[in-house]
């Protein structure tokens, strides 16, 4: 019997590939549905679109996840639970970081920013929603690490 095993990078491109195609075709939803266009061309490409922009906020996310192993290595969790909640943070820390940085590149580049309005809050919930998903499904597919507690007898070692 063949046994594939998928480590965590491939589900969490997975993953984000999936939700960005989801996200894609659910915000054009509402025109497909209106009939002023074709199902085709409102639901497909903007999938296809999404799970491209999806890969490459997994990919970001694959860094901060990268990172949070690094970081058990030099500091190890206490315990699974705290290890999962630290790579859900670093994978939410940068996946947060870069939407945001695009963001501000995309106003800037547009011009508008101003101070004075209420445009900015639809940006934010996004952003919200962004960092609160990755979060979820990091900590949901967070890999299982063997240094999960640093044993008395192998600290002066490594």
């Amino acid at each position: 019997m063949l046994c594939i095993t998928v480590d965590w990078v491939e589900k969490e491109l997975r993953v984000a590939g999936a939700t960005g195609a989801v996200t894609g075709a659910g915000v054009m939803l509402p025109w497909a549905l209106e009939g002023s266009m074709s199902w085709l061309a409102l639901l497909v490409f903007p999938a296809f679109c999404g799970a491209v922009a999806g890969l490459l906020v997994g990919v970001v996310a694959v860094g901060g996840g990268r990172y949070a192993l690094w970081s058990n290595r030099v500091w190890p969790a206490r315990s699974h639970r705290t290890w999962r909640h630290r790579f859900a943070a670093c994978t939410a820390a940068a996946v947060t970081l870069v939407t945001a940085l695009a963001l501000c590149w995309l106003f800037a580049a547009a011009g508008e920013i101003s101070t004075g309005t209420d445009e900015l809050l639809p940006w934010w919930i996004a952003l919200a929603v962004i960092a609160a998903s990755s979060y979820l499904f990091a900590y949901a597919l967070a890999p299982t690490t063997d240094r999960t507690a640093r044993s008395q007898d192998c600290l002066g070692q490594d």
